[in-house]
């Protein structure tokens, strides 16, 4: 590895925490580089279960060091429960570390997300979780957000929160909502410094010395491509970058020190939230992959949106980010099928398109297939290439040449020995 850059390829969801997992294993440090509790990274291995928010997924290997990086934003309540799980379980977590760069969820920024969004016009709602992460990184770009340093220092603290909650004050009246106090505040990240004021580091020094001395790091996002503040289908968007450009600047690393960029895909595509889907499906087949790619969301439990996959997008993913490689997951969620589709190019009137447009145009745009014929074999039982039927092994090939990169990795199952390394 030595720097090793994981990030969503498509709408989110697509099994990046399976892949941290893994890479986790061998892996120094890893780095939690954007975005709050909003997304859930499901992992599967010898201790469980789990649903990861906050936690960065190499949490399983007790040697490696786990960071929750300057460019996350930090809901600490969230964070004290997957900590509770994780001991619950007999995992060690005494190597997590949350960088006083980051920015605090406080009450009022989740009580203001779900009241954004419900006054919003219909058709144009974000599909927000309400966890309050457009409203901290608000905050954060407008310079008067809480970081999470500063819960170390209550006379800061105080100073800052006095500034802050009178602005949030008139807007919570505005909904309706009731007022917050300082006081009320300062004593809940009283309880948040007597947790986890230890785990509060600059993260920086830590970073620097590990990739100088050539330590494995991974950085891990949250979401994918698709969901960019920039290049994401705005404004149904979340609101950082999970790109590897984010991950330089979420994780303190120069763009120079990346060595791989990971692109990780489902074998199909789907999508939480609102916005343009182009390849989505509302029949049978849509509601087939649904059901048994068991696709719901690991944070709320919604329904995702369930299509054919997108070779467009991961076109567009491959060159915004500089993927090194591509890992697929779930290929064996489509043995169950006898036909299977490839978008591999979108029309808008009489017009071809071979990249992304802007969101605006890509609600317009009408996905044009390649059919290819499924293989009707059990693929979850396959460990190297050669296991898996050739038809599979053709259609992983073609996600490749729409990729432009090679394939990396292949999963066929949640389990740790599910992963075909190629």
């Amino acid at each position: 590895m030595p720097v090793t850059a994981v990030v969503g390829a498509q709408w989110g969801d697509e099994g990046k925490g399976r892949i941290v997992d893994y890479l986790g294993q061998r892996a120094d440090l890893v780095i939690r580089y954007q975005g709050g509790d909003n997304a859930g990274h499901t992992v599967v291995n010898e201790y469980g279960k789990f649903a990861l928010h906050l936690v960065p997924c190499g949490i399983f290997n007790p040697t490696t060091r786990c960071l929750i990086g300057a460019g996350a934003v930090v809901n600490f309540d969230t964070l004290l429960t997957e900590l509770e799980t994780l001991q619950k379980a007999c995992v060690d977590v005494h190597n997590l570390w949350i960088d006083r760069r980051a920015h605090v969820i406080l009450p009022f920024h989740r009580l203001l997300d779900g009241a954004e969004e419900a006054a919003r016009k219909d058709g144009w709602e974000v599909g927000t979780t309400k966890r309050g992460i457009g409203p901290v990184y608000a905050d954060k770009a407008s310079r008067q957000g809480i970081r999470v340093g500063d819960i170390l220092d209550p006379v800061r603290l105080r100073t800052r929160l006095e500034m802050l909650v009178p602005l949030k004050n008139r807007t919570l009246v505005y909904y309706g909502i009731p007022e917050v106090t300082v006081d009320a505040l300062m004593a809940l990240c009283a309880d948040w410094r007597e947790a986890l004021g230890e785990r509060i580091v600059d993260g920086l020094p830590m970073v620097r010395e590990a990739v100088r001395s050539g330590q494995r790091v991974l950085l891990e996002g949250q979401l994918g491509v698709m969901r960019d503040l920039d290049w994401g289908i705005y404004p149904y968007t979340t609101s950082s970058s999970p790109t590897a450009g984010g991950a330089c600047i979420g994780a303190g690393i120069p763009p120079r020190a990346i060595d791989e960029v990971l692109g990780i895909v489902k074998a199909y595509s789907t999508s939480v939230g609102g916005g343009p889907f182009p390849t989505e499906l509302t029949d049978a087949d849509g509601e087939k992959l649904r059901r048994i790619g068991e696709e719901y969301g690991a944070t709320t439990g919604r329904p995702r949106r369930c299509g054919w996959f997108d070779g467009v997008a991961i076109g567009y993913a491959c060159w915004l980010n500089g993927f090194t490689g591509v890992a697929v997951t779930k290929l064996d969620v489509l043995d169950h099928f006898d036909t299977l589709k490839l978008c591999v190019a979108y029309r808008v009137g009489d017009e071809i398109l071979d990249y992304v447009p802007d969101t605006a145009i890509q609600e317009q745009v009408e996905p044009i297939y390649e059919t290819w014929p499924g293989w009707k074999t059990d693929t979850s039982q396959a460990r190297t290439w050669d296991d898996l039927p050739e038809l599979a092994r053709a259609y992983v090939n073609r996600i490749g040449e729409l990729a432009g990169v090679p394939i990396r990795f292949v999963s066929v199952g949640p389990e740790r020995d599910q992963i075909i390394v190629l």
